[in-house]
C-alpha cells in the first residue's frame, strides 16, 4: 500500500513539473551588427552598458540602456550579426557588495 501511496505522489510531482515547464516563441529582429549598434546609439539613445562572452558560440551578449528614460535593449552579436533578444523600460542596477 505504502508503495503505490509513493509512487502516486512521485507521478503528480512529476507531471506537475512537467507543467512549470513553458516555451514562449517570439519573432527575433536581426540585422548587421554595425547597423543595429548604430541604431540603439542614434535612434534610441542607449549606451552599452554591460557585455559578456557566450562560452560555446563566441557571440557577445551586451546590454544596451537609456539612462534618461531607463528603457533598455538586449543584444547577442558576432563580427558580423546582431539580433535583439529583448527590450524594455525601467532598467535598474542592482549591485551587492561581496
Amino acid at each position: 500500500m505504502i508503495r503505490t501511496v509513493i509512487a502516486a505522489f512521485l507521478f503528480c510531482l512529476t507531471s506537475s513539473i512537467a507543467y512549470a515547464q513553458f516555451r514562449y516563441d517570439y519573432a527575433i529582429l536581426c540585422d548587421s551588427t554595425q547597423i543595429m549598434i548604430e541604431s540603439l546609439r542614434k535612434d534610441y539613445q542607449e549606451k552599452l552598458s554591460w557585455t559578456g562572452d557566450h562560452v560555446n558560440d563566441n557571440s557577445i551578449y551586451s546590454l544596451w540602456v537609456n539612462p534618461k528614460d531607463n528603457s533598455w535593449t538586449l543584444l547577442k552579436s558576432n563580427k558580423e550579426f546582431a539580433c535583439i533578444l529583448g527590450v524594455g523600460a525601467e532598467s535598474k542596477f542592482i549591485f551587492e557588495k561581496i
